[in-house]
């Protein structure tokens, strides 16, 4: 499973953090591990195991994120504008992103593939086009 424990259990954790703290961790993690480009949007693959960083804002996700299948990650998420949704499609993880949280859920990817990440919390008139994607790479 993408994100279970026990089978059925988010395996998640949430801690306080500034917008501009989160920010900073994210942009490190895209400086030291861009391996391309798309629609002007970097796509990172970071090493198996270590923490990734997901930014939600008006009205997208950045980066995109590259992992490796059956390797384990801890997936961080936060937004620095206001309260966005998270879904991963068609796995159905699903949460909720709060400004000044650091939202964390331990994913092991299980299949190779392109994954949907959409908002799945109304946010706005561009909420509708605030979606991203997520790539698994064996």
């Amino acid at each position: 499973y993408w994100h279970g424990a026990g089978e059925q259990n988010l395996s998640n954790e949430a801690y306080r953090i500034s917008a501009e703290d989160f920010i900073e961790k994210t942009t490190e993690m895209v400086d030291q591990y861009t391996v391309r480009e798309e629609s002007g949007f970097p796509v990172v693959h970071p090493p198996p195991g270590s923490d990734v960083y997901l930014i939600a804002r008006l009205w997208q996700f950045w980066p995109i994120l590259e992992l490796e299948k059956d390797q384990t990650y801890r997936l961080h998420l936060s937004s620095t504008d206001w309260q966005h949704g998270f879904s991963l499609q068609p796995v159905n993880v699903n949460l909720q992103i709060h400004p000044g949280y650091d939202m964390i859920v331990t994913v092991t990817p299980d299949q190779s593939g392109e994954y949907g990440i959409l908002c799945n919390e109304f946010c706005g008139i561009g909420h509708h086009m605030m979606l991203s994607k997520m790539y698994v790479v064996e």
